[in-house]
């Protein structure tokens, strides 16, 4: 299988707030990469393509995230966003806590 991923994946739950028509709609992600992540968010409904924008803060560094993302699915109760433009600041940010949590995935017992 050909993974088409450009960033990985690390689990990470933390609370988000999705900003979408002027709708505050509350999530929690499942997992979290430099590029985008993937949102519990039951029964909410945004079209393919949708821009929302995503506020968390990140732990770690405190970091309070607040970036434009594109819809890329929905289904099963998850809604897959791939983050559209990041200030330096976020980016600095995402990279530093992706590479503590792919350094804790590393070493965790197989």
């Amino acid at each position: 299988m050909n993974n088409k991923r450009q960033h990985e994946r690390l689990e990470l739950t933390i609370p988000v707030v999705l900003v979408h028509e002027g709708r505050e709609i509350p999530g929690t992600t499942r997992n979290l990469s430099a590029g985008g992540m993937l949102i519990d968010a039951s029964g909410v409904e945004l079209p393919y393509g949708a821009s929302v924008n995503v506020r968390a803060t990140l732990p770690l560094n405190q970091h309070v995230l607040d970036v434009v993302s594109t819809v890329r699915w929905i289904r099963d109760g998850a809604i897959g966003l791939q983050f559209a433009s990041l200030r330096a600041k976020d980016t600095w940010a995402l990279n530093q806590l992706v590479k503590i949590l792919a350094e804790a995935k590393a070493a965790e017992p197989t």
